[in-house]
């Protein structure tokens, strides 16, 4: 990447952001140092949140999670075995001890669940990428903006930099 003919390393505060990625080559960012994604990958997940199925299987998994599916489960199992086990109301017995069609019908359902929990956990990540990639734009204009600010100040840049990174070196060791 060269600089354009409008080259933002004429201002001070740029050539100091441009040391701040590492590599003083320039250039006011090294955008492969920060990896910043590419931004038709948004547009894809911002469509992909939008998807039917992905919200189907949200709502899938969040009644899955509830006590109301626990109460459910509770009572199907509790007739499922007493009209098995025992004479009430003349029932037959479908299905006797050791409950072997109850426990694949069970089997069968927990290959769903957690199928749908999967596809809610991909979602939930994608939404969570997105937020990741928002609050790292946000964060690089908060940072161009107070380099210039503080470089119009004649507020010792480097100093603040360096404290910076102490700051963070010691909330990273705690």
């Amino acid at each position: 990447m060269s600089p354009t003919p409008h080259s933002p390393l004429t201002c001070n505060a740029c050539r100091i952001i441009d040391k701040m990625d590492g590599t003083e080559d320039g250039h006011v960012f090294n955008l492969e140092h920060w990896k910043v994604a590419d931004e038709r990958r948004h547009w894809k997940y911002v469509k992909d949140l939008r998807d039917f199925q992905d919200r189907a299987a949200d709502k899938v998994t969040r009644f899955a999670g509830s006590l109301n599916f626990v109460y459910m489960h509770t009572a199907w199992f509790g007739v499922w075995i007493l009209l098995n086990v025992t004479n009430v109301i003349g029932s037959k017995h479908f299905d006797g001890f050791p409950f072997g069609l109850l426990t694949m019908i069970v089997s069968l359902e927990a290959i769903f669940l957690s199928t749908f929990v999967m596809v809610s956990q991909n979602r939930q990540a994608a939404r969570s990428d997105l937020r990741s990639q928002v609050d790292f734009e946000s964060n690089l204009q908060s940072l161009i903006w107070l380099v210039h600010l503080g470089e119009k100040l004649d507020i010792d840049i480097a100093h603040v930099q360096q404290l910076c990174g102490q700051a963070i070196e010691e909330s990273r060791k705690a």
